[in-house]
């Protein structure tokens, strides 16, 4: 299936109305902080919260059990009953009683229940398992496979093959609501076949499988939460046996799972919080993926609205009235918009990103294949040299005695090395949240950043160094964890006695650095979104981000200690409404966004005010950056053509460069400060700078809503 553009279609547009899910679910962690059926904050006291009366409630939940929260009555009305006749009270009161550390999140297995029963009352089928035919209803659209879709489709297509006597006593559903269930695909595939070429019997299929599930812990997720779904529903229906062994008797709650995990998508507020899952209809769920998509989506809870829009897209007949209602009621929930971020021409394929695409290619496919089981073949992963984008996150050299070489992307042990880095960074960052040490993990990252990581490769006389390229994502991963740990490191400083200057110097100290590594972290994101213009999303957030650390650093009132000349007044009423006369920071961006032609007018403002950080961070980075930290080997944070390209195998210049910086020793020095009036002026027109580029490229993502 692939969505087309019934036009042409400039960025930052709407392409389809907003959409409502057939079904969603909050997950564990805000469900007492959010409503179960709007998605919006819920509201403090004096509003009472409304749960569904005991009277209500065909089967009851044992007390204790953690229940829905409701913003309103009308919630409360649209989004109880389905609760509670989907069986998610009993699967909920099952998890509290007996928390599973193999399952620890129960948004998708809730999600699944309420899609499976809509899906039931929509089709009144005695079992989904029974798969009777009904040719009138296309709500379910079956295929007698057990062999995958693939081969499936190959059987299909040749000649006198009496398709509806294939395999009938093993049939499943291939589509649900023409959603894919993908089960084979996630379940049988690779072990059926692997199985069937060392035995060739097909009968020893399933346990086969159930090996493979023991081995694999996606696929034993998968089967446990089918079975407890299974267990829930027998719970909810009264049945006084609800043990669930054979794989036969939860083949439904399987099929339903597979469609959930294919097909949901994480929800997101307007703050970026992922508050729980969704599954919409085909007027969504069939966008194909790219890891450089020229769409993105948000979604719109509580009050949100936003005007009715045609749809830009091209869409099928069959899709048309395709609402699942329950109960006479319509559905309702968190919505979904779709909107372009690249401009599209009529007749182009419209895709969106299903996985992180600011991860390399290797990271990409991965998790692609996990979760979908299909290998993605995109214009960025098939290119061949790959792309500076995809060399850039990945780029690593090991250093031995005096050499420095790129290590090759064929190179055995590459991946073991970059599990270990990976596991390393995992581990200090566990570290902190386990014995709270903001401190600590920022001394272990700083080291291994600036000197890189030892290992010892199977077969080596001598050890080797391994430096992370300040492109790489983990390097990314660092920047955003320092720019945290800073900042915790520097309120902590202050709750310990802020009127203790050496206290005060250190706090001073710790924010600077803080600010620094947001703004690095912008920088290379921006750098890299240049080239690989789907990157907009995350780089209107890390924009944003470090304007609102420029700010608060600027403002904080420690630089009336450490001030090289006579300090400012302290409301900064002078300098807290700057004007620049270079960039659209003088006039509202929104007005000059309005142009015929807004494909030119985005790259013209991106041009300026990147123009405008550029000038300005060359002036104020060496006031952010201090002794003793990596910091002091970027020589811009904006502006990189002082580092060799990634791609460019001109090692020896990024060795040389970071083998003359002296990174010193330790965080805790306090050097003399060299920063005066001027530098925080600047700092403040550029964090105002910084969250208007930011503010910008987020209304390309998300447009103007409240």
């Amino acid at each position: 299936m692939e969505r087309q553009a019934s036009e042409d279609i400039p960025i930052g547009k709407d392409l389809v109305p907003p959409l409502l899910p057939l079904a969603a679910a909050l997950h564990n962690s805000t469900l007492p902080t959010h409503c179960a059926a709007c998605f919006s904050p819920l509201p403090p006291q004096p509003f009472e919260l409304f749960t569904p009366p005991v009277s209500q409630i065909s089967h009851h939940v044992p007390d204790g059990t953690p229940t829905l929260l409701y913003c309103s009555p009308q919630c409360s009305s649209l989004d109880s009953s389905l609760h509670f006749s989907s069986a998610e009270g009993q699967l909920l009161s099952h998890l509290h009683e007996k928390p599973s550390s193999e399952l620890p999140e129960s948004s998708d297995l809730r999600l699944s229940l309420r899609l499976l029963y809509k899906f039931e009352q929509e089709k009144d089928l005695r079992t989904l398992s029974g798969l009777e035919n009904n040719d009138n209803h296309c709500l379910f659209q079956e295929t007698d496979n057990k062999d995958g879709p693939d081969e499936y489709l190959e059987i299909k297509e040749q000649p006198n093959v009496d398709m509806e006597n294939w395999n009938q006593d093993n049939g499943v559903w291939e589509r649900i609501a023409g959603l894919m269930t993908n089960r084979e695909r996630l379940i049988f595939q690779e072990d059926k076949n692997d199985h069937l070429q060392e035995t060739g019997n097909r009968e020893d299929l399933d346990e086969n499988v159930k090996n493979s599930s023991e081995k694999d812990p996606f696929l034993k997720w998968i089967r446990n939460g089918a079975k407890l779904m299974a267990m829930a529903r027998r719970m909810q229906g009264g049945d006084i046996n609800v043990n669930v062994v054979a794989p036969e008797e939860y083949v439904v709650e399987e099929m339903v799972l597979c469609l959930v995990l294919t097909n949901a998508v994480e929800v997101l507020d307007k703050s970026g919080c992922n508050v729980g899952v969704a599954v919409y209809g085909t007027v969504f769920s069939w966008f194909n993926h790219s890891c450089s998509p020229n769409a993105w989506y948000r979604f719109l809870t509580g009050s949100e609205h936003t005007d009715d829009l045609e749809s830009r897209i091209s869409l099928s007949t069959m899709e048309n009235g395709n609402e699942i209602l329950i109960e006479g009621k319509k559905a309702y929930g968190p919505r979904v918009i779709v909107r372009s971020i690249k401009a599209i021409k009529e007749g182009e394929g419209v895709t969106i990103a299903y996985t992180d695409v600011f991860q390399p290619k290797k990271m990409r496919q991965f998790m692609l294949w996990t979760k979908y089981r299909f290998n993605c073949c995109c214009k960025r992963c098939s290119a061949e040299p790959a792309s500076y984008v995809d060399c850039a996150l990945q780029a690593i050299y090991a250093i031995k005695v005096d050499c420095l070489e790129k290590i090759s992307d064929h190179d055995p042990y590459r991946d073991e090395e970059i599990d270990n880095l990976t596991d390393f960074i995992d581990n200090v960052i566990n570290h902190y949240l386990c014995f709270g040490d903001p401190k600590s993990c920022c001394e272990k990252l700083e080291n291994l950043l600036s000197h890189g990581y030892v290992v010892e490769p199977k077969g080596a006389e001598s050890h080797q160094i391994l430096k992370l390229h300040p492109f790489h994502h983990l390097s990314l991963n660092a920047y955003a964890t320092l720019a945290s740990m800073y900042k915790v490191c520097t309120s902590d400083l202050l709750a310990l006695d802020s009127g203790i200057e050496g206290h005060n110097f250190e706090a001073f100290n710790m924010h600077r650095t803080s600010v620094a590594y947001s703004l690095l972290l912008a920088g290379v994101a921006d750098h890299l979104f240049t080239f690989e213009s789907s990157f907009i999303v995350s780089v209107a957030n890390s924009w944003k981000n470090a304007g609102e650390s420029l700010l608060s650093f600027a403002k904080c009132s420690s630089w009336n200690l450490y001030l090289k000349s006579r300090p400012v007044n302290s409301e900064l009423s002078s300098i807290l409404t700057p004007k620049c006369p270079h960039c659209s920071l003088v006039d509202s961006f929104e007005a000059s966004f309005n142009g015929q032609d807004q494909n030119v007018q985005f790259e013209k403002i991106t041009r300026q005010f990147c123009s405008c950080i550029a000038t300005i961070t060359s002036k104020v980075w060496r006031s952010l950056i201090s002794e003793g930290s990596y910091l002091k080997a970027i020589e811009n944070p904006i502006e990189f053509s002082w580092l060799a390209p990634p791609d460019s195998f001109k090692i020896a210049d990024f060795g040389a460069h970071f083998a003359k910086i002296d990174m010193g020793k330790g965080l805790s020095r306090c050097e003399a400060m060299e920063c005066t009036n001027q530098d925080r002026t600047d700092l403040i027109l550029l964090g105002f700078h910084c969250l208007r580029y930011g503010a910008f490229l987020s209304s390309i993502c998300y447009g103007s809503y409240p």
